[in-house]
């Protein structure tokens, strides 16, 4: 099957299922972001098998990490109706053909909108996935005898995390946002058909997404390596 073939037969999918070929699209566009920006940092982990019969072991490099499912299930849950149903609605308020005019309302109304929102629910999922071990060690050390109540508090502190990341991270993560948003919008409004918009922009964010998150992996790992070198030598192993 060729790729003219293959652009056609996804085309016609977007048109008949748009939404499920949105979600499976952008959680294809997720997991690859993960594990390419593990790949391009160097954050390589190998699995351990143990050859039966043998006292051999191979060890298979990996980049898989709690992570990965986990953003897998971000564009699914969320990504994709949020961006799905939020375009949809732009180019329902502000139908083709598109004036200059029109064309300004919908960069207004995508940065404007939906920029913000993906933004929040992006950032707060990454807050909650980055304190996951946080929420599980907060419910088991719960004094509460009523489970209704271990939930609430639960709740309670799972609210606190989202608020944290939210205050710390929203505004870096929606200034870039809104700059690339508007660059990305004309592109889409001069050759992306409108079914495709969400996964265009999927697309897009994943570039940007994959580079950023090498960068912050990078950035982590030289951490590491300067708190190893600047961790005390225990003087019992010099002797």
């Amino acid at each position: 099957m060729n790729v003219s073939k293959l652009n056609t037969s996804y085309t016609n999918q977007l048109k008949s299922k748009p939404l499920t070929t949105k979600a499976l699209t952008l959680v294809f566009f997720a997991l690859l972001n993960e594990q390419l920006a593990s790949f391009f940092a160097g954050d390589i982990k190998k699995f351990k098998i143990k050859l039966p019969y043998t006292k051999l072991n191979v060890f298979l490099p990996h980049t898989l990490t709690r992570r990965v499912p986990l953003m897998g299930l971000f564009a699914f849950l969320i990504n994709a109706p949020l961006t799905h149903y939020g375009y949809q609605l732009i180019q329902k308020l502000v139908p083709s053909p598109l004036t200059p005019r029109k064309k300004i309302l919908q960069i207004v109304l995508s940065t404007g909108v939906i920029t913000p929102i993906f933004c929040a629910c992006f950032v707060s999922w990454i807050g909650l996935i980055n304190n996951l071990s946080k929420v599980k060690e907060n419910f088991q050390n719960d004094n509460a005898k009523l489970l209704l109540k271990k939930l609430q508090n639960s709740f309670k502190f799972i609210v606190s995390i989202i608020t944290s990341s939210l205050k710390s991270s929203y505004v870096r993560v929606a200034s870039t946002s809104v700059i690339t948003s508007p660059i990305f919008m004309l592109l889409a409004q001069k050759f992306v058909i409108p079914e495709g918009w969400a996964v265009f922009f999927a697309f897009c964010y994943f570039i940007v997404g994959t580079y950023n998150n090498t960068k912050v992996k990078l950035a982590q790992k030289q951490k590491n390596l300067d708190k190893e070198e600047t961790k005390p030598v225990d003087d019992k192993k010099l002797e």
